[in-house]
């Protein structure tokens, strides 16, 4: 393979957490690389912005999960953010207030554990019926980990992803370490990829500025992207691929956010608010939790996922704001409403670039990450938060990601 005839050692396709940590180790290894994006910034679902309640919001990932392990954790503390353990503020409202509530809350959590080690990949639905108000409210949290409705996961990924989940928290925002660990690197934004073509020297990268050419390519867009062939591949994807982003598909997780004069909030920061979740239909749970306070601030976050998150995002996102403080008031009380300010609703189900919020396993596919994980004709590797089997739909697991890809690439061109 002639190197005279590239332009690059390595094409990085993407500029989230994946491809930002895969650009940076090939730059650090000193081979010329690209990386190459579609938005107009970098950091993919890793996005804090600051102009829309002028406090730090985290549009995208926020809880860095997994502290154990969590590689921004000690990247943040070398960049001098300021993080935080989770406080532990937990309110319990309604019924869930009872004595003994946290117990059963953590009794379906070992039921659904004993039944992801079954033989046979069952849906959580199918898993675990809930009875009353309490498991109801349960699954909803196991659903917010997952991003999707509760007949989409599968048992046995769920199971095999689920590590000791303590976290940590952000002050400035997560989305700003991941932009700040980026800085320096090489990175061309408002340029889209649309095919990726094999050749015996190398590898074509077709961009609406033109053809590029490099050794290898690091493929890091979302698994919602690549199942919807917004980029095409010569040779096209194999079988094995094609029925692990049948299998392996994005969901939803969405924030309605709501900016409090924080003197008006009756609870200490970073409080996680769980109300009784009234109705699970057709496996979709219509509710969600609330992050409170979040560092003081003031901000509120009325979280919710899978088709629920689907149905605000059509309403719109005055619908979806009037329903996150409606369920403040139904918490707080009528006064809470006194020091509201302003909303914000996300709406990752229809951002074009990700085409979802992050990935989730279908009962049945279980064990298929690797297929996602391999390289295609020798020359195009994969990265991303939905190839990783630990750290599963979190920013912490698609920046290995990145790394191991990049690693693969150095390795080959050595």
């Amino acid at each position: 393979m002639g190197e005279s005839t590239w332009d690059y050692d390595a094409i990085v396709i993407g500029a989230g957490a994946a491809g930002l940590a895969a650009t940076h180790v090939l730059h650090d290894a000193g081979r010329s690389v690209i990386c190459l994006e579609a938005a107009d910034r970098i950091g993919g679902r890793s996005y804090t912005d600051t102009s829309i309640f002028g406090v730090p919001f985290d549009l995208g990932g926020h809880w860095l999960h997994y502290a154990d392990v969590n590689s921004f954790i000690p990247i943040g503390q070398d960049l001098g953010f300021d993080l935080y353990a989770e406080p532990g503020h937990i309110h319990l409202a309604g019924s869930l207030a009872a004595d003994g509530v946290l117990d059963r809350v953590a009794g379906v959590s070992d039921e659904l554990h004993r039944q992801g080690d079954a033989d046979n990949d069952m849906s959580m639905a199918e898993a675990f019926e809930p009875k009353d108000e309490v498991e109801r409210t349960a699954l909803l949290l196991k659903a917010l980990s997952a991003g999707r409705d509760l007949d989409e996961i599968s048992m046995h990924d769920w199971h095999t992803g689920a590590l000791e989940d303590n976290n940590w928290f952000c002050r400035q925002g997560f989305g700003a370490i991941v932009t700040a660990n980026a800085a320096g690197l090489p990175v061309k934004t408002n340029t889209p990829v649309t095919a990726v073509r094999r050749k015996a020297d190398g590898v074509d990268v077709e961009t609406a500025d033109g053809t590029l050419r490099a050794g290898h390519v690091v493929v890091t867009v979302s698994v919602g992207v690549l199942a919807s062939e917004g980029i095409t591949f010569d040779p096209p994807l194999d079988a094995s691929k094609q029925n692990a982003l049948s299998l392996i598909t994005m969901g939803v997780y969405n924030h309605a956010a709501m900016l409090f004069d924080v003197t008006t909030l009756p609870m200490a920061p970073d409080t996680w608010v769980s109300y009784p979740i009234e109705e699970i239909s057709g496996r979709m749970a219509r509710g969600g939790g609330i992050l409170c306070n979040i560092s003081g601030s003031g901000l509120c976050s009325f979280e919710h996922v899978g088709n629920f998150a689907r149905e605000l995002e059509d309403a719109g996102e005055e619908a979806a704001i009037d329903f996150a403080l409606t369920r403040m008031v139904d918490v707080f009380g009528a006064d809470i409403r006194k020091g509201f300010r302003k909303g914000h609703a996300t709406r990752w189900g229809s951002n074009r670039f990700t085409q979802g919020a992050y990935s989730g396993t279908r009962p049945g596919g279980a064990g298929l990450r690797a297929a996602l994980r391999s390289p295609h004709a020798e020359a195009v590797h994969f990265a991303g938060e939905a190839m990783n089997e630990g750290e599963t739909v979190c920013i912490s697991g698609a920046h290995k990601e990145g790394l191991r890809a990049a690693n693969e690439v150095i390795d080959l061109l050595s």
